[in-house]
């Protein structure tokens, strides 16, 4: 499942950050990418915001004026646990990063964020983890709910027996009846249930099942402390010991996955629980906690992330390969031209070289982005329009880009490339007779759904009479029937001060394969045009 679609509603991310650039650009990126964002400027504004809507995720600056990451942080985990906090600074010593680790932290992203994609990646990571959590405590729920009413039970029988130790017979059947069903329940179930002494730093009970999982006999286990912690891997021990430490003194639930070394030395991964027990006075004198082995679950987590990983190499190779494919067919278009009879046909040829090259650099792109799924689009444009210029013999032309961060598609990037380089080099070619130099302008922007790709010029305009929907010339024609598989529109104008191309679609309307009739926007189909004569003189 995907973190961000869930079933039933939106992800919410609690953005927090005094950097005002910062936090824009994160919840703008969010945003787009389909997470509910709330922001906070600062730590008390983000607990109160906590406390009062929650939150599914937190990205958390650690440095900030009043209260920083580290004081917000443990109130976060303390409060609810469940809730991933990704701590995103600028800070990137070791120490600095253990230490907000051993907080509650889950993940960290170091700023400045050259590519949101990674942050968007450690979202979908924790909140997946989350997810998983919540999923392994709803099937725990109730084993523990049993657990604890029995644990109840038996320590309202304790009570009750020592108010009643005159009447030793009724004592003793009625303890023997009690630890009958308690065996029944522990004997009968897969997960290893055991109870702490803390006084006596000893074992008061451990279930069958430990055998399965430690493979090892109860009552090896029995003879050692409580304390022991021999048979967990050795990279674990230190932070299970920590854990359990702590229990007593904050009478806190522990919530733990560790791994463990078997006599035979297979190691395998433990997730257990425990929580404190207290006595008439209050005091927390037991540990009770229920163990189950996660070996199969954490494997095939990590089968899955393997598949992902072949997967996206296959993807990648094969955006590769078709990059090299259109490179050669450049690379022919090219040696065609320079054998070309006159100058049309060689220009001819250069127009279909360029087209090819501008869906080569979309593979391109492809296969240097971490998202195989879609394309910088803003890179894209610039790369693709630098090339246009320097190619050019007919003008010194200046670019003008307006290129805020955009990623497409690939089933819409490579149909807009293709009408960005008919566009732009129509406008080197054509705008500016008998001068020197001249200024061509090129935005793409994205409007909720709706995206816009504009090319303009301060050329002499188009002539009397043009009509984009004629599509007069194979570029033109190329043009619209581009527009038209994007499901968008056209909108053309002239004047003195140049002409201008504007193209529109809703991102989710652009098929790859043939154009279909959209639903978003009216008469998509239709090449819309608006031509503005030039004024006299």
């Amino acid at each position: 499942m995907d973190p961000r679609q869930p079933a039933d509603r939106i992800p919410a991310i609690l953005v927090v950050d005094d950097d005002p650039v910062a936090r824009a650009a994160m919840c703008g990126y969010l945003r787009d990418t389909g997470y509910a964002v709330r922001e906070a400027d600062g730590g008390a504004d983000a607990l109160a915001l906590f406390d009062e809507r929650g939150a599914d995720a937190v990205l958390l600056d650690w440095r900030m004026p009043g209260k920083s990451g580290a004081e917000v942080l443990p109130r976060i985990a303390a409060q609810d646990p469940t809730v991933p906090v990704i701590v995103v600074s600028g800070i990137s010593e070791v120490r600095e990063l253990a230490r907000a680790l051993r907080l509650g932290a889950w993940d960290f992203v170091i700023k400045p964020i050259e590519d949101m994609a990674v942050l968007d990646r450690a979202l979908v990571r924790c909140l997946l983890r989350a997810e998983l959590l919540r999923e392994q405590g709803r099937r725990r729920e109730t084993l523990e709910d049993l657990v604890r009413r029995r644990t109840e039970d038996l320590e309202e029988a304790n009570r009750r027996l020592r108010r009643e130790i005159a009447e030793r017979g009724e004592y003793q059947r009625a303890l023997a009846e009690s630890e009958e069903r308690f065996r029944q329940l522990m004997e009968n179930t897969n997960e290893v249930f055991w109870v702490r002494d803390l006084a006596g730093d000893r074992l008061l009970y451990l279930s069958p099942a430990y055998e399965t999982v430690w493979g090892r006999p109860v009552e090896e286990a029995m003879r050692v402390r409580a304390t022991s912690l021999d048979t967990v891997h050795p990279e674990d021990r230190d932070g299970l010991r920590a854990a359990m430490a702590d229990i007593a003194a904050s009478a806190t639930p522990v919530d733990a996955e560790f791994r463990i070394v078997r006599p035979d030395g297979q190691v395998r991964w433990v997730h257990a629980r425990a929580f404190p027990v207290r006595d008439g006075d209050g005091r927390v004198y037991r540990v009770a906690g229920v163990a189950e082995d996660v070996t199969a679950r954490r494997r095939a987590e990590e089968s899955i992330r393997a598949s992902l990983r072949e997967k996206e190499i296959l993807l990648r190779e094969v955006h590769h390969r078709v990059k090299n494919n259109l490179q050669l067919i450049v690379s022919l278009l090219n040696l065609q031209a320079a054998y070309a009879d006159g100058a049309a046909d060689r220009e001819r040829f250069i127009e279909s070289r360029n087209r090819v090259a501008s869906m080569a650099l979309a593979h391109e792109e492809l296969y240097r982005a971490n998202d195989l799924a879609s394309v910088n689009f803003a890179d894209y444009v610039e790369r693709l329009a630098r090339r246009l210029v320097l190619a050019s013999v007919d003008a010194e032309v200046e670019l003008a880009l307006d290129l805020p961060p955009l990623f497409l598609p690939v089933s819409a990037a490579i149909p807009c490339g293709l009408i960005l380089n008919e566009l732009v080099t129509n406008a080197i070619k054509h705008a500016f007779p008998g001068r020197d130099a001249g200024r061509v302008a090129i935005g793409a922007r994205r409007h909720g759904r709706l995206v816009e790709v504009r090319v303009t010029d301060d050329g002499v305009g188009l002539p009397e009479g043009f009509d984009p929907a004629g599509g007069a010339t194979l570029g033109m024609q190329l043009v619209g029937s581009l527009v038209a598989q994007l499901g968008g529109r056209l909108e053309v104008a002239s004047g003195l001060a140049g002409a201008s191309f504007i193209v529109l679609f809703e991102e989710n309307e652009a098929e790859p394969d043939a154009p279909s009739v959209g639903h978003g926007l009216p008469e998509i189909t239709r090449l819309a045009g608006e031509f503005i004569a030039p004024d006299e003189g």
